[in-house]
């Protein structure tokens, strides 16, 4: 076992009793199984075919994975000039803000309507939706290890409860800052009763935090025509590692749109677990990576068509320069029943360094005959051609060289149903763009 491994055991054991809602029975035995499966399994190392090409293992052994301190002072937002801050600025919204992983009612600010129910995770626990929500995640086997790790050690979070028919009045905004190095680990659960509408917006940036460690996981249920718009942006410290598990069960004519926008951070981990519970359901799990230097964006997502009917698309684009490597692992699966399937899977890479790196490994697994299914993925540098034509109209090179990232990022930003969110992206890109020139110089 390895030592980050016996730090996360001795942190459970040492702290167990101030766990949010501590003392409920079937929380208690659910965070002690789950703690005896991580202390079986590990962290993730690369001989599992899934974490091949990130090895989780060896940078959490030079973390620092001490819980990170409740911190009780204002906490105030980084520069407000920063992009990743000013990005949803503009957008009515409620925001619901988290520092070192814990709920800040104080520093929220969100007044919801009839129907709609925000609750710290604790509180959450005791509620019957919740419980089942848990019980019932979407996950596969050799992600369970990360998601027990964070069952076992969930400090806060929030349930959210939109009641049937209700529509959230504007966008609901998840801000998550570190103020200070350490481990945090955060439990989210949502669920949408029929016919519920709800979009969340969630970014995750340092605020004084250089070392820390976010663990962070969100279960979600969509009852019958449901529909979620979900729209993250991951812009960690530099030196910070960001695991994230999302899990989604989709009710029969139920909708997710989900976008993850990933900038920041040394080492990042994104895993999407999305099953089809109910025919005639729509996914769209899709993202965008800007990356430089030496960090590591891994992208994994798997789509299980487990009733006939439904489609899904998967759409990621990645842009890597200087030494940075990207990872994408997808996969379709549709099982035997899962006739009149439609499901869809693209990755595509753009290199601006010779030393920058892409792993792109998409599947399908398909058990049935009638449907329609495709994947693809390629790598390549600027075309050439392209930005001899822009110099060529008096264009200088690093506009030109700006125009062509753009639009290649563009295909996946036109995925995102939310239209100043959508411009909001853009301009995160054309801002990590302008950093880098800026940087080189």
């Amino acid at each position: 076992m390895t030592d980050a491994a016996k730090n996360f055991i001795e942190t459970y054991e040492r702290t167990r009793g101030a766990l949010p809602a501590a003392g409920l029975g079937w929380l208690d035995a659910r965070r002690d199984a789950a703690l005896k499966a991580f202390a079986e399994a590990g962290l993730p190392h690369r001989r599992l075919e899934d974490w091949r090409y990130t090895d989780l293992r060896q940078v959490l052994e030079k973390a620092a994975l001490a819980p990170a301190p409740d911190y009780q002072a204002p906490a105030l937002l980084p520069d407000a000039s920063r992009a990743a801050v000013a990005a949803f600025a503009n957008i009515d919204r409620h925001v619901i803000v988290f520092v070192n992983g814990r709920l800040r009612t104080d520093l929220s600010k969100f007044d919801l309507p009839a129907g709609v129910a925000l609750t710290p995770l604790a509180a959450a626990l005791a509620e019957p939706w919740a419980r089942a929500l848990m019980e019932s995640r979407v996950s596969d086997a050799q992600a369970a290890s990360v998601v027990a790790l964070n069952t076992a050690l969930m400090r806060d979070g929030m349930g959210l409860h939109i009641a049937g028919g209700v529509k959230l009045d504007k966008p609901l905004h998840l801000l998550f800052l570190a103020a200070d190095d350490g481990a945090s680990h955060t439990r989210n659960l949502i669920r949408l009763e029929e016919d519920a509408e709800a979009t969340i917006f969630e970014t995750h940036l340092d605020a004084g935090g250089k070392h820390y460690f976010s663990d962070i996981a969100a279960d979600v249920s969509l009852a019958e025509g449901a529909r979620l718009t979900h729209v993250k942006v991951q812009d960690e410290a530099p030196a910070a590692i960001h695991l994230a598990n999302f899990s989604a069960a989709l009710a029969a004519r139920s909708h997710l749109s989900s976008f993850a926008m990933t900038l920041g951070g040394a080492l990042s981990r994104g895993q999407s677990f999305i099953r089809f519970d109910g025919e005639g359901a729509q996914a769209h799990v899709n993202g965008a990576t800007a990356l430089r230097g030496h960090q590591h964006g891994d992208q994994f997502c798997i789509v299980d068509h487990a009733v006939p009917g439904c489609a899904s698309a998967t759409l990621f684009r990645t842009v890597l320069d200087d030494a940075a490597t990207g990872v994408f692992q997808g996969k379709v699966i549709v099982r035997p029943d899962a006739q009149k399937t439609d499901g869809r899977q693209m990755t595509n890479a753009l290199l601006l360094s010779r030393d920058a790196a892409m792993n792109a490994k998409p599947e399908l697994e398909i058990y049935a005959d009638d449907v329609q299914c495709a994947h693809g993925s390629t790598i390549g540098e600027l075309n050439r051609e392209a930005l001899f034509y822009l110099r060529s109209r008096g264009i200088d090179e690093e506009t030109a060289r700006q125009l062509l990232i753009s639009a290649f990022l563009d295909a996946a930003f036109e995925t995102v149903p939310h239209e100043v969110a959508r411009e909001a992206l853009r301009e995160l890109a054309a801002g990590w763009f302008r950093l880098a020139v800026k940087e080189a110089k």
